[in-house]
């Protein structure tokens, strides 16, 4: 709930909209924890199927189900899997806007992991922003010099006012 609630927007069904009016709102309407083993074996049924699905190019299907898997309490690290993956999905769907802020929250989640960084600048370059995916795809090769699809995406990146290092 804390990572992703300056995220999010109030919700009109809550009168305290703070990390502890949400909890707060769970304990009261009676909601338990779920069973983890289930929760876990359905997470990875989705996410099978969302794989599934983006390997014949329904895209909107595999976002959908990655969506789905979200739903499951995945663990931080997987969370940022799903987000990233669900970036790629979003991203090879045309929606640009959806795709760059999945790869935003995964960063948040993984601000050490490359492929958060291209996921990030692959989503910013098809919005055209083409300096802040220089900057991104930089920031993935701090983290990982020898990363080729990284330097590749940062050579071909069209630049704009100024280089990226």
């Amino acid at each position: 709930v804390e990572m992703l609630f300056p995220l999010t927007s109030p919700s009109s069904t809550l009168s305290d909209w703070s990390i502890d009016g949400i909890i707060s709102h769970v304990k009261h309407f009676g909601l338990k924890p779920r069973d983890k083993q289930k929760c876990a074996k359905i997470r990875a049924e989705l996410k099978q199927k969302a794989s599934e699905a983006f390997k014949e190019g329904k895209y909107y299907v595999a976002s959908e189900m990655y969506t789905g898997a979200m739903a499951f309490d995945p663990s931080p690290d997987d969370c940022a899997t799903i987000l990233a993956n669900r970036s790629l999905s979003t991203l090879r769907g045309g929606n640009g806007r959806a795709a760059l802020s999945d790869a935003t929250m995964c960063r948040m989640a993984r601000p050490l992991w490359p492929k958060a960084c291209y996921r990030e600048g692959a989503a910013l370059m098809l919005l055209k922003r083409y300096e802040r995916a220089c900057e991104a795809f930089a920031d993935g090769l701090k983290l990982d010099p020898t990363n080729g699809d990284l330097a590749n995406a940062l050579r071909g990146s069209p630049r704009s006012s100024k280089e990226c290092s």
